[in-house]
């Protein structure tokens, strides 16, 4: 095993944060005990100086991770994505939670599991790279109900120089009923961090199925075909084809902000996207029943990116800031708005009823 633990630096208030370094050589991963953030991702690439690129987007500081509101690489929750008019029904009665984007709640308002201090450890009897991330949200918290703890595992596992998988785990329980979606918000440019547009990367996603949104992005309740539409990703093409085109959900959202309804249950491919510059191939697999696309139309960070050197030593500002569409997000997820459609996947979690899903980051490459 090759876990290593680090400060990282501190909170605003004094509080210091941990770093887990998991893994070694060529492939690396770095996750902060500070919203369970993934902050990089070192895999191989067939191309990039030393054969190696670091494929997800991050910050150098606890303060930059703190000043900048984009959900930087960490796990969303007690409910991520949306839920309009920030409430919903439960057991009769209506639960009115923070409201923090046009009346609605996006992604837990302002207390989320994206801005926790979670306990962080080596997790116990497993012969992988592992860490184990605990904390508790306490009922009243945004208003939602309810004490939910939340256990995160993430294992980086090697199958061999083109099969790398970060798989994560999360199981949340409750002491009284309330409502659970939870996702990782890492934004990945194959091309590595320094790269800019990701609108050459090719993708593909395993939905014939989306969720139609009104102009603030709720949901209206009814799932749309994708084929004949810009929101085709059954066949695979770059992100940038359609990005602009006519179709008014593509000009309310100025790209792709949707939520995908993956085929199949159980532990199966919800996306592939790869690179013909890096030659990195990234798979998505997911239990949760829908991913959401986002193409990082409002990604605008207010401080510069993670310095490091640009593996062609060319053209790299390291004070640049992070822009739209430097980055894409696969954020596997229950159904947006959900506890206000009885139609959708159900959301609720009882006592004695846990919450458990996992995703997998598959990394390898290919030759083009």
């Amino acid at each position: 095993m090759s876990v290593t633990f680090r400060e990282f630096g501190k909170t605003s208030d004094g509080r210091p944060i941990q770093l887990a370094e998991l893994g070694s050589g060529s492939v690396k991963v770095e996750i902060l005990n500070y919203g369970g953030i993934i902050r990089s991702m070192v895999v191989p690439s067939l191309r990039m100086e030393e054969f190696a690129v670091d494929i997800v987007l991050g910050y150098d500081t606890v303060a930059e991770y703190e000043k900048n509101n984009d959900f930087m690489g960490a796990v969303v929750g007690r409910f991520a994505n949306r839920i309009g008019g920030a409430a919903f029904p439960l057991n009769g009665e209506t639960v009115h939670i923070t409201a923090n984007e046009n009346g609605n709640c996006l992604h837990s308002g302002a207390h989320g599991f994206q801005n926790t201090l979670f306990d962080m450890y080596e997790t116990p009897d497993v012969s992988d790279d592992s860490v184990t991330l605990t904390a508790t949200s306490s009922a009243g918290t945004d208003g939602f109900p309810g004490n939910v703890t939340l256990t995160l595992r993430y294992t980086l596992l090697n199958y061999g120089l083109a099969n790398h998988r970060l798989v994560i785990d999360y199981h949340a329980e409750t002491d009284t009923p309330t409502v659970c979606n939870l996702t990782n918000h890492s934004y990945f440019n194959l091309n590595g961090y320094y790269s800019g547009s990701v609108l050459d990367h090719l993708v593909t996603v395993d939905a014939d199925q989306y969720l139609e949104t009104d102009a603030q992005s709720i949901p209206t309740g009814r799932l749309l075909p994708v084929a004949g539409t810009p929101m085709d990703f059954t066949t695979e093409k770059p992100l940038g084809r359609d990005i602009d085109a006519d179709f008014q959900t593509l000009k309310d959202c100025r790209g792709y902000d949707h939520c995908y309804v993956i085929r199949g249950e159980g532990l199966r491919r919800a996306a592939y996207i790869r690179s013909h510059e890096s030659l990195v191939s990234l798979e998505v697999l997911t239990t949760q029943p829908a991913m959401h696309l986002y193409s990082g139309n409002n990604l605008a960070s207010v401080t510069p990116r993670k310095h490091g050197v640009h593996p062609y030593g060319l053209g790299y500002d390291p004070l640049r800031p992070y822009v739209a569409r430097d980055a894409l997000c696969l954020e596997t997820e229950g159904f947006p708005d959900a506890p206000n459609h009885p139609n959708f996947p159900s959301t609720l979690l009882l006592p004695g009823k846990p919450y458990d899903a996992q995703t997998v980051y598959k990394v390898g490459f290919y030759e083009s």
